[in-house]
């Protein structure tokens, strides 16, 4: 290789690092541009380290059964209610942050800050949304506050009120923005965002179509009240309701991640990005 292209070469590669490196500030900035994101990340991380927390909690204890009513696998709620100050620590955050986020949504999509609604559909869909996802929380702060030991009833209510709310806010929210997608066929993410939420989605909807029939045969109990299944069903039946309610607390991580992934082009219609933006191109 001559000189010339070998100092030809070291300019592009001088030119691409220097891209690069822009494209990497750029996006650091963006961040910090678009602050309604941090409301569902701020749940992701309050709700996975919480449950993490409970998990460690169960484990550092031995493993045991903090209730005769308890199988092998300790359910969330008989954590929470060995540890109830902890459990809504984690509980209540998630509901301030997660609620708000939906209804921030929809208030940006009617500033058209993100892609707007166009056909009444759309709006309907997104209040539903809302609506379900109120429910969700308040299945939330019922189940955290009254403990499945003491208000048992009250407790398991709160526990499908708030698996049937947030599944039904996700579904009427999937399809808003899959209907957006035809609206705005421009706008790509939604495309990518449509297809993010179909596949979250439907993961915690099957866990807990399996938590719903598994929890029902012997109502979460290693024994059977009628005695219509042994007591070696009973347990099996209700450890694995017990894995499928972790498994679907956990996946609600993944929905909020889909959250900030919706709220991530609000950021470009910031008045603090468009300042910016606008200073650059001055310079």
């Amino acid at each position: 290789m001559s000189s010339s292209d070998k100092t030809q070469s070291d300019l592009q590669n001088k030119s691409d690092n220097s891209r690069r490196t822009v494209k990497a500030k750029r996006f650091l900035a963006n961040c910090f541009v678009g602050s309604y994101i941090y409301l569902p990340i701020a749940a992701v991380i309050i709700w996975f380290f919480g449950l993490i927390i409970l998990l460690f909690m169960w484990i550092q204890d031995g493993k045991p059964r903090y209730n005769p009513t308890q199988a092998s696998i300790a359910f969330i709620s008989f954590v929470g209610a060995a540890y109830p100050t902890l459990f809504i620590c984690i509980c209540v955050p998630v509901v301030l942050l997660y609620f708000p986020t939906i209804c921030i949504i929809r208030y940006l999509r009617h500033k058209n800050r993100l892609p707007g609604t166009v056909q009444r559909k759309e709006k309907i869909y997104s209040w539903l949304a809302i609506a379900f996802c109120g429910l969700g929380c308040m299945g939330l702060l019922i189940l955290s506050i009254w403990n499945c030991w003491d208000y048992y009833n009250i407790h398991w209510c709160g526990t499908f009120l708030f698996i049937i709310g947030v599944s039904l806010s996700a579904i009427f929210q999937t399809a808003e923005v899959w209907c957006l997608k035809k609206e705005h066929p421009d706008r790509k993410h939604l495309k990518r965002n449509g297809i993010a939420k179909l596949s979250v989605v439907g993961l915690p909807i099957i866990l807990a179509c399996a938590f719903g029939g598994f929890y029902s045969l012997c109502r979460g109990n290693p024994t059977s009240e009628d005695g219509e299944y042994t007591p070696e069903q009973c347990e099996k039946y209700s450890s694995t309701a017990a894995i499928m309610e972790w498994s679907i607390a956990f996946s609600l991580n993944l929905y909020f991640i889909t959250l900030v992934i919706d709220l991530w082009p609000s950021r470009k219609t910031s008045s603090r990005y468009i300042r910016r933006e606008e200073g650059e191109e001055k310079v």
